[in-house]
């Protein structure tokens, strides 16, 4: 199974028309997202910002697909590696919680689970050692506390994603060890430095805050 995130805008003032689009275009939308593989789908939405979280068997599905035609109008325009602009772009994976393998034997009950997006920001000169600490984690760590848990980045934005209940056992052998563990006990006092707080202290919390889900499958 292969997992991707990807991030796109919604042109200023044009938020409400595109919600009203995706309502009534989005069953046909995610019918043609099954077609071409897509076996889950989930997008979220914070001010004009669009935040997607997809899964396929094959990663080329997860690079093939198109929104709505009446969205497209509506869309931010991205500038391309090669030259093209789309209306989104990947977001880079820099965690996750449990291994693609061991997901693919958690799909049962998922229906009854909520999912989850957060947005955080990082801090630009502390982007190195937030995937270093995350990267040790993910090898000293498989699978510590919930196996859907991801999280992409673009620019200083990080975008999480999550299933809760969390499926599945906690806990299993680490994949890599070092000559010292480099993952502190004190894990959210290291983390807190690194990021942006929100301004105002949203939702209660000032460093990740819940997104809207929009749409999902």
């Amino acid at each position: 199974m292969r997992r991707r995130m990807f991030r796109a805008q919604v042109k200023a003032s044009c938020k409400a028309e595109f919600v009203r689009a995706i309502e009534e275009t989005g069953p046909a939308w995610l019918k043609r997202l099954q077609g071409q593989g897509i076996q889950a789908f989930t997008l979220f939405e914070k001010d004009n910002g669009l935040f997607l979280y997809m899964e396929s068997a094959d990663s080329d599905d997860l690079s093939c697909w198109t929104w709505p035609d009446r969205c497209v109008a509506l869309l931010e325009a991205w500038p391309g590696e090669d030259g093209r602009r789309r209306f989104e772009v990947p977001m880079l994976d820099i965690f996750h919680d449990g291994d693609n393998e061991l997901l693919e034997n958690l799909q049962a009950g998922r229906e009854r689970r909520e999912r989850i997006g957060s947005l955080a920001r990082l801090k630009p000169e502390m982007y190195g050692s937030y995937v270093f600490y995350h990267y040790a984690m993910q090898e000293e760590r498989p699978n510590g506390f919930n196996p859907t848990y991801m999280i992409g980045a673009q620019e200083q934005l990080l975008f999480s994603y999550e299933e809760r209940p969390a499926p599945g056992e906690r806990g299993g052998a680490s994949r890599r060890t070092w000559p010292a563990p480099i993952v502190p006990d004190n894990w959210h006092e290291v983390m807190e430095p690194h990021f942006r707080p929100w301004p105002g202290d949203e939702q209660g919390s000032k460093l990740w805050v819940k997104m809207n889900l929009i749409l999902s499958y």
